[in-house]
């Protein structure tokens, strides 16, 4: 049975990247949240493990990404599955877990196994680039280990260290697991049966470790910020999100008009009392919560409920068009419901079970650990994911009562379940779908200009401009879209427009400025790419076209390669810029330098025949003549009439055969 389980969770994943490989995301990550994941990753891949900032999500999913875009070569499909299996493998603790608490296998492991297997929500979350796929995993290792410390009469320090280390590593991953691991620390030293100096041993191992795994990022985030920073930033702005008079208990404050507004406030406030945005958004929600407890109680009410609601609720790049863009995911919108209402039916029945409680203790504090933080922060589908194992579990449990009690369980159950129908199905949230809508066409538009798929980007861009008619963003597409069709003037219209809407838009600015250097006419690009820098002078893509408009119109090199260091400082994965440094350091002579900026541009996309000469060109002058053969004849394996390759390869060639004069 375990293997069937496995075989059809093996097929239904496969199903929906096969569905899923038909958007244009599939290959382009884009949105809120993935895109930061996705740009971090490429930063380590290549070559930058230190980060020069702080950021706003715990580095460590980065870093798994960055590791699997090596492994995999950027292939996405790959990548994906990967991180499905990954997803599927982390049952694999929690029915140990069971197996220690039953100590059988028992028909509760199978329906586990089974709901594991087949729940779509999981699945779509599980092959997108976010931080909850290592979340999972770690949270259902730390529960496991967890039950063997308890367990087991040896290597008992040993197995709470691992668990610390598991817990420790899913803070770094996403900080709310914070709320977790004190909850264990809790239960490990007031509610485990035990002497009073074993429960502070073990809870002193326990919550040790897990420090040690957070301290390094705290302390380094500490190094560059030059203020604590444990984990991540932003968690100022996540704070207000939840707790404000506009909050509605949702991620109501998607990106738009409104959320570029939010924080231009935010940050000219914050800027004219010489405090962070951070602080300024605490500040608010404190005075919010001061001021008007009634009103925050009743959020706090709204936000405990919507934690259960069946919507699946959005919070970064997973709108409803593009959450339901398969149809896998589209027919089984409802499935959340379903294990909700038996999750909540378990633990209804047994409030007062003193076993229920004991047995599954560490799974239902999963679910409060991750319940109170939605419920101090924002709700979200997204966020409620490391609730999962344990509503799993307490849902297979319910599911094995009423298989076991089939002719009795309707009349036990019935109020409990009517009380969890009545949680899970009553709270409506507030949610825009003409909104939702157009959000999810502005990133697939944004996406289809990516792979040049220019007449569906039109389609969606323009579906998504009216609702976003006052969001500079929309424009900037709009503008590359009419680019690429080589229609200038509408190009340049757009870019006024995204300039107009949002007091200097950094992104207008430098569009415009690009347009004009294109035009001739250099006094008006100079005088854009100055004003886009005033702006915002920590935007890398600034810096980058600023650095080529330098170079190939004014002839400044020295301060196009100062721009370009720019570039790199901010974002090191920039391609362009280091494939352009590169150059440079060519026309210096400097070829192991040249070497260095290639081989990290070629790092970042391995099947670029261009680069890969660029690569081998570099070897080549700095005496590395067997390496650029290699470098030619893998550009020519990927494409075989590449020109530059087979010159080289030619004159290579040339240069070995002897002289017969």
């Amino acid at each position: 049975m375990a293997i069937f389980l496995f075989l059809v969770a093996l097929a239904i994943r496969t199903a929906y990247l096969l569905q899923f490989s038909e958007s244009p995301i599939f290959t382009n990550p884009v949105g809120p949240d993935v895109e930061e994941y996705d740009l971090w990753a490429r930063q380590i891949v290549a070559g930058n493990f230190l980060w020069s900032y702080v950021h706003i999500h715990g580095p460590l999913y980065p870093f798994v990404l960055a590791f699997e875009y090596w492994l995999f070569a950027f292939n996405h499909f790959h990548v994906r599955f990967f991180q499905l299996m990954i997803g599927l493998a982390s049952a694999i603790p929690v029915l140990i877990a069971l197996r220690i608490i039953h100590e059988k296998w028992t028909l509760h492991n199978l329906i586990l196994g089974a709901i594991w297997a087949l729940y779509p929500p999981l699945i779509y979350y599980q092959a997108e680039y976010i931080s909850e796929t290592m979340l999972i995993p770690l949270l259902c290792v730390s529960i496991c280990l967890l039950y063997l410390a308890e367990k087991s009469e040896k290597h008992v320090n040993s197995l709470y260290a691992s668990a610390g280390i598991a817990a420790g590593l899913a803070v770094i991953t996403h900080p709310m697991s914070g709320f977790f691991v004190l909850l264990e620390i809790f239960y490990l030293l007031f509610l485990l049966k035990n002497r009073f100096t074993v429960k502070v041993r073990n809870a002193f191992v326990f919550a040790a470790v897990a420090t040690l795994a957070v301290a390094p990022v705290s302390y380094y985030n500490y190094f560059i910020l030059g203020k604590l920073a444990p984990v991540q930033a932003n968690s100022g702005f996540n704070f207000y999100l939840g707790n404000n008079p506009d909050a509605d208990g949702t991620c109501y404050l998607r990106p738009g008009p409104e959320w570029s507004k939010v924080h231009e406030r935010a940050q000219k406030t914050a800027s004219a009392v010489f405090v962070s945005k951070d602080s300024y958004f605490l500040s608010e929600s404190w005075n919010f919560i001061k001021n008007h407890p009634l009103l925050w109680t009743n959020l706090l009410l709204q936000k405990a409920l919507y934690t259960w609601s069946s919507d699946e609720l959005t919070s970064g790049a997973d709108p409803g068009p593009l959450k339901y863009y398969t149809p896998i995911q589209s027919w089984f919108r409802w499935s959340f419901a379903v294990v909700a209402i038996l999750a909540l039916t378990g633990i209804f029945m047994n409030i007062r079970n003193r076993s229920f409680l004991y047995d599954y203790r560490h799974f239902l504090l999963l679910i409060l650990a991750f319940w109170l933080a939605q419920i101090f922060f924002v709700t979200s589908a997204r966020y409620r994911l490391a609730m999962l194992p344990g509503i799993f579990v307490i849902a297979a449990f319910t599911l094995d009562y009423i298989i076991i009690n089939r002719r009795t369980f309707f009349t036990a159950i019935l109020p409990y379940a009517g009380i969890a129908v009545a949680i899970v199905i009553l709270p409506a949230p507030r949610v825009s779908p003409d909104m939702e809508k157009a959000e999810a066409y502005t990133l697939l538009g944004e996406s289809y200009i990516k792979s040049g798929n220019l007449p569906e980007a039109e389609s969606c861009l323009l579906k998504a401009s009216d609702p976003m008619y006052k969001w500079s963003r929309s424009y900037n597409l709009l503008g590359l879209l009419s680019e690429k069709k080589n229609n200038i003037a509408a190009a340049e219209k757009y870019y006024l427009k995204a300039v107009n809407c949002e007091d200097s838009d950094p992104y207008g600015l430098m569009n415009l400025a690009v347009i004009y250097s294109e035009k001739n006419d250099f006094g008006k690009a100079n005088a854009y790419f100055v004003k886009a820098l005033a702006v915002d002078n920590e935007n890398a893509d600034i810096h980058y076209n600023y650095a080529f408009f330098l170079s190939k119109f004014k002839g400044n090199a020295i301060l196009a390669e100062r721009h370009y260091w720019d570039c790199l400082k901010l974002n090191p994965a920039h391609r362009k810029a280091l494939n352009n440094m590169g150059l440079f350091q060519m026309q210096k002579g400097k070829y192991s330098e040249a070497v260095k900026y290639f081989s990290r541009a070629h790092s970042l996309e391995p099947g670029n025949p261009d680069l890969i000469v660029n690569l081998a060109v570099a070897n080549l002058a700095d005496g590395e003549e067997t390496r650029a053969e290699k470098l030619l004849r893998k550009a020519l394996a990927i494409n075989a009439n590449h020109r530059g390759a087979k010159e080289l390869l030619k004159i290579i060639d040339a240069n070995r055969r002897p002289n017969r004069n």
